[in-house]
Parts: C-alpha cells; structure tokens; sequence
C-alpha cells in the first residue's frame, strides 16, 4: 500500500536503484524479436519509450533456438 501522500511521479528506491517516477512500462508485446532474436526493431522500439530514471520490462525472448518448443 503506498504511504498517504505519495505521488505517481515523486522518485523513489527500488532495491539499489533509484527511480525517477513511479511510473512501470509492462511488456506489451512480442513482436519486435524476429525469429526471437531480439535486434534493432526491439532496440528501437524500447528506446522510444525508456525514460531515464525509468522502469521498463522488455518482451520476452529465447534464450536458445531449441527454446520454443
């Protein structure tokens, strides 16, 4: 529950990191990794949207090609 008083965009600790708002980008797709390899489209893509001070979780990709399946 966050403290009475707090604001969305007021910074804070995460861990050892410190963030500039309390503002979190989820992955919203995984389209952008080719082959599920990520490259300059998913570059491109997060850089648009990172902030800096920010929290942002990237699109899941695959760690090996047998990964998938």
């Amino acid at each position: 529950m966050a403290e009475k008083g707090t604001s969305l965009f007021s910074p804070c600790k995460m861990g050892k990191f410190s963030l500039s708002h309390r503002v979190v980008l989820a992955p919203m797709t995984r389209c952008r990794a080719l082959a599920g390899i990520p490259g300059d489209a998913l570059v491109e893509y997060y850089t648009q949207r990172s902030t800096p001070g920010g929290f942002l979780i990237s699109e899941g990709t695959l760690i090996s090609p047998t990964a998938a399946g």
